[in-house]
């Protein structure tokens, strides 16, 4: 990034880049499935159309885009930085589905390319794309950090996996 991204806000432009329909699609359905909104503040609340979303109960902070990585690391920790909340950060291809990278409030250090993974009736996780690293839990009491892997075999890790490519539903499968 250059040092004009800095001046956007300062000129009237968006921090951050529109969203498109079919992210924006499951980024309300990420939103609704966790519990940090609910389907009827879904379909009236702006935020969620332009890609951020911010709660303060949670102390989480979520936002959606359709750019690969590593762009939108500097604007969204500069978010993260004046909110004081965890950041993540929901990336959506229409060939590879959705992933996420997560920013801990406070941290300089970006967890990076995370899947979404449920189970009927246990609530949504992050866990790493390569089986290393931390495990989060989104729900809406937070971001919340885990040592330890929400399944028990490859096989319950590989069908609870959510990549959302063809319907918007983050629902757990199995």
């Amino acid at each position: 990034m250059n040092a004009i991204s800095l001046h956007r806000p300062l000129e009237g432009e968006p921090l951050l880049r529109p969203i498109t329909h079919r992210t924006g699609s499951r980024f309300a359905s990420l939103l609704i499935t966790c519990g940090l909104a609910t389907v009827e503040t879904a379909r009236i609340d702006e935020r969620i159309r332009s890609g951020f979303f911010e709660n303060e109960e949670a102390e989480v902070v979520v936002i959606a885009t359709s750019c690969d990585r590593p762009l939108l690391y500097h604007e969204c920790e500069v978010l993260a930085h004046f909110s004081h909340k965890d950041l993540v950060l929901f990336r959506f291809d229409p060939l590879e589905g959705a992933s996420f990278d997560v920013l801990l409030e406070g941290s300089q250090t970006w967890q990076c390319n995370y899947f979404a993974w449920r189970r009927e009736g246990d609530g949504l996780w992050l866990i790493p794309a390569h089986t290393e690293g931390p495990f989060f839990r989104l729900s809406e009491k937070g971001l919340e950090t885990f040592q330890g892997a929400p399944y028990e075999s490859g096989y319950q890790r590989y069908a609870g996996i959510i990549r959302a490519i063809e319907t918007a539903s983050f629902d757990g499968r199995f």
